[in-house]
């Protein structure tokens, strides 16, 4: 079973050919590339100072490079535009700038792209869904419209579910997913915000098994005396339950891009707690039965 990772698991300082050298050191097969918008492109030798490039101003066989080098593939690239849904006309800007990053996206010969989804006021957790209906239908013709019209490319478009955000709990995601019709428009199941909202997540797969194209996978404590509300942890030492999410993956089996990610590590023990957490998702992925 191969395994990507979120390219900040390592950091936001470290440069980019750097991080993914890295990476592959630790036995990590692809990478969900973050990436800052007004930042730093990609240079000619596939080098760039910072972890996180622009990469609408980095030439595409720059990136190509980058990745060849250190011998991974691009798992898919996050939209770091911004997404504003407060509006139809929020919706319509936002589209046109997803548009930039698809193109993009399938020019590196990548096939997923992936977008946050806004808080909610203050990162309000379970505000009812009836409250968001709004908001989650816009972004829902955000998503479809960017999936459908690069269906034949074969593009998936998945959204980053987070607590506190506009999509969140399992009824959230239902209306999101039923007013989609393009089947190429589905989640990012981050496992780590589900686990601090405690939601069921891996009902999601049983219900909609061909709308997960990417899976986030990060362990989130619940323990009362955390820093903050959503705290990532090395993978087997949270409370999230992979094993039920692994069980209903082998019952559904689809492409999809798995990404391992701890966020809440001090940066002196990051790359430890990647290759461990790296280690205990493969060894757990072959013990777990359908």
């Amino acid at each position: 079973m191969d395994f990507g990772m979120v390219t900040h698991a390592l950091g936001h300082t470290i440069p980019f050919e750097e991080m993914l050298a890295t990476t592959k050191e630790l036995g990590f097969s692809s990478v969900l590339l973050l990436t800052r918008h007004h930042g730093e492109p990609v240079r000619a030798d596939g080098t760039c100072p910072e972890t996180f490039p622009d990469v609408l101003r980095s030439d595409p066989q720059h990136v190509l490079s980058a990745m060849n080098n250190a011998g991974l593939e691009i798992g898919s690239v996050h939209f770091s535009a911004g997404v504003a849904i407060n509006t139809e006309e929020d919706v319509d800007a936002t589209i046109a700038a997803l548009r930039l990053y698809a193109e993009y996206t399938l020019s590196l010969g990548c096939k997923f792209l992936t977008l946050p989804v806004p808080s909610c006021a203050s990162g309000q957790m379970h505000v009812p869904t009836e409250d968001k209906a709004p908001a989650i239908k816009r972004y829902a013709r955000l998503m479809n419209t960017v999936a459908e019209e690069f269906a034949d490319e074969g593009l998936s478009v998945g959204c980053d579910i987070h607590s506190g955000s506009r999509v969140e709990t399992l009824t959230d995601c239902r209306l999101l997913l039923d007013s989609m019709p393009s089947n190429n428009a589905g989640l990012l199941m981050n496992i780590g915000h589900l686990t601090t909202s405690q939601v069921y997540g891996w009902i999601l797969v049983d219900e909609y098994p061909d709308r997960i194209p990417v899976v986030g996978w990060k362990d989130h404590s619940l323990d009362s005396d955390l820093p903050k509300r959503t705290w990532s942890v090395e993978l087997g030492t949270g409370h999230s339950p992979f094993e039920l999410y692994i069980k209903r993956f082998k019952q559904h089996p689809a492409e999809r891009l798995h990404l391992i990610n701890c966020e809440n590590v001090a940066d002196e023990q990051r790359i430890g707690a990647l290759g461990r957490s790296l280690r205990y998702l493969q060894d757990l992925w072959e013990e777990v039965n359908a």
